[in-house]
């Protein structure tokens, strides 16, 4: 066997064997990332605070911000279950109301047999619908605790992250450049993750006002869903106005409010996507948009839901690696948008 034909072999397999592991372990690297992802944006909120009251001490700073992040993320998992517990329990009223609608839109076709939701998706258990929803939203608390777990850990020993480099890099100009890379990716996440909060907080204003105007229930839960879903790249809006659209169109007799919600949403997100996004992005997030596709897809099979809201940081990370050895730094130019990953000048 040839050392070509041998290193090809090498790189399927590991790819193969990462690709696994990444799947398998998917519960416990999934609650590491979005701690990683939170410890990065949390730095971010000291370094803004620090440089605005310079005699605060790190240390409360730091832990104040830990709170406020943890706090969120608990009150923001409550809300959900709240909300999703209110819509199963309205779970049969749905049901009738969305069969209603189906037969109103048989008959304006003029079927000849009349058309009903069991038709269209068989017969629907609301006690295994609410049974699925609920296992899940708890296999979900357990992430959230683990993930809370890891974060705390990260913030207490983020200090010690410099030494730890230092040690395992070998030289100094080694541990340089590794510390210049991480650097520059968590800059990289905490633009996305400022960006997206932006837009997110922009567009999720306009859809709680078109929200409260037209009377929709569980305001609150779609207000935190919504703007959840804004950190999906690309369809993730999409997503956030067809939902409500949908329940305005089972809780109202009439269409015009779930078309008042899909529109404004949609508008909304036209302007922002054409007019704000590109001035704050401004080319520091340094992917290609195809890229984002791809990651997009590809972490979703990978881990779901989780997934498509990590897709960009997690490609952001993986440039970071890819950079450190010449083996894949091709990859890493590839999935940059300017065919610099690193070392690349902002404006």
């Amino acid at each position: 066997m040839t050392t070509r034909t041998t290193g090809t072999a090498q790189i399927l397999t590991g790819t193969a064997a990462a690709l696994a592991m990444l799947y398998f372990l998917r519960d416990i690297l999934i609650p590491f990332v979005i701690a990683f992802v939170l410890a990065v944006l949390v730095s971010a909120l000291v370094r803004f605070i620090q440089n605005r009251w310079t005699k605060a001490p790190r240390w409360a700073v730091a832990t104040l911000a830990g709170l406020v992040v943890i706090v969120c993320a608990a009150g923001g998992l409550f809300i959900m279950v709240q909300g999703t517990v209110q819509i199963v329990g309205q779970g049969p009223k749905l049901a009738d109301r969305l069969d209603q609608i189906i037969q109103e839109i048989g008959r304006s076709l003029r079927l000849q047999h009349e058309l009903h939701l069991s038709n269209l998706v068989g017969t629907i258990s609301i006690p295994e619908i609410a049974g699925s929803i609920l296992s899940g939203l708890q296999g979900f608390a357990a992430g959230l605790l683990l993930m809370i777990v890891y974060f705390g850990f990260m913030l207490a020993g983020r200090q010690r992250i410099s030494k730890k480099i230092d040690v395992a890099a070998g030289s100094s100009e080694r541990a340089t450049t590794i510390k210049a890379v991480v650097e520059r990716a968590s800059t990289d996440i905490e633009t996305y993750i400022w960006v997206q909060t932006l837009t997110g907080l922009v567009l999720t204003a306009s859809a709680v006002v078109v929200m409260m105007a037209v009377g929709l229930n569980n305001v609150l839960f779609w207000t935190v869903l919504f703007f959840l879903l804004t950190f999906i790249p690309n369809i993730g809006i999409t997503i956030g106005s067809i939902l409500p659209s949908l329940f305005a169109l089972i809780q109202f007799p009439t269409y015009w409010q779930a078309i008042a919600i899909f529109a404004v949403t949609q508008v909304t997100a036209t302007i922002v996507g054409n007019f704000i996004y590109p001035r704050l992005q401004a080319e520091t997030q340094n992917i290609d948009p195809v890229v984002t596709l791809l990651a997009l897809a590809f972490w979703t099979v990978l881990w779901g839901i989780a997934g498509a809201f990590l897709a960009v940081p997690l490609t952001l990370m993986a440039m970071m690696v890819f950079t450190q050895f010449q083996s894949t730094r091709w990859i890493a130019a590839l999935l940059s948008n300017d065919g610099n990953p690193v070392f690349r000048q902002r404006r």
